[in-house]
């Protein structure tokens, strides 16, 4: 009986120790640096249910989310097109898609989606917002204006929302109302060297030179090298009859990589 007791207990030992065995080999033969961060675990756990359960579509959600976050935008819009053709009416994922069309500037099927959104939601103010600044990319200064103009009457408060009115005012000439947006913009942002910038040809073409040269200054002691700005400045010094300072901001325009400048410097 002893002896028996003996045996089961030499093979259990022996059990026990040929399982750590096994787990010890296992692991020094595994490759070192496999293991995943958790971004990766997470992608690799929704395309595998993806592949197992293809029409649930929770899993392109999943997916979706989890591609934005590696600003994989384009796999996003893959995503979010699928789950579309099921659920057209998701006008929320309709923004959505938009906004990562957005991020790879595709911003003709980024209005199409912010469109489609506003015409079901009409008092989406986000949409106003980001077709005005798809707009603006797109040289459509105009309905830009227009779309940050009812974006901010819809309720946007973030200040960059007049940035960007102002430039699109300043495209379609209405300068003064322009200064009032970057006014907006600047007592939040007071170290914003292009609102300086825009603001100060803003003044200029509202007949207020020395404002302008103010901004100008300005733009210029926050970044020493915006070779637009000495143009700018060199013609508002130019109406304030300081012909020295118009040349010598000409010249250092040019230098700093502003070619349209010689075409002034030559007649100077």
């Amino acid at each position: 009986m002893g002896i028996s007791i003996i045996t089961i207990l030499i093979a259990i030992v022996l059990g026990i120790l040929v399982f750590f065995l096994i787990k010890f080999l296992n692991k020094s033969h595994r490759p070192k640096n496999q293991k995943l961060s958790f971004t990766e675990r997470y992608a690799l756990e929704s395309n595998l249910d993806i592949e197992l359960n293809k029409d649930i579509l929770s899993n392109r959600y999943k997916r979706a989310e989890n591609r934005e976050k590696r600003n994989d935008f384009k796999g996003a819009i893959e995503d979010i097109d699928v789950i579309l053709k099921h659920d057209k009416e998701n006008f929320g994922l309709v923004f959505k898609r938009g906004l990562n069309k957005f991020k790879i500037s595709d911003f003709k099927g980024a209005i199409k989606d912010f469109s489609e959104v506003i015409n079901n939601t009409p008092q989406d103010k986000y949409s106003y917002y980001y077709r005005g600044l798809a707009n603006l990319k797109l040289s459509k200064a105009l309905k830009a204006f227009e779309d940050l103009t009812k974006a901010v009457s819809l309720g946007v408060t973030e200040k960059e929302v007049y940035f960007y009115k102002g430039l699109a005012e300043i495209e379609i000439e209405k300068y003064c109302p322009a200064i009032d947006d970057f006014n907006l913009y600047l007592s939040e942002h007071p170290n914003a060297s292009e609102a300086y910038y825009h603001r100060g040809i803003a003044y200029n073409k509202c007949n207020v030179p020395l404002l302008a040269l103010k901004d100008l200054d300005k733009t210029i002691e926050l970044n020493p090298n915006h070779e637009k700005a000495y143009f700018e400045r060199a013609m508002v010094k130019k109406e304030l009859n300081d012909l020295t300072g118009y040349t010598n901001d000409l010249k250092t325009s040019y230098e700093k990589g502003y070619l349209y400048a010689y075409h002034f410097l030559s007649k100077s």
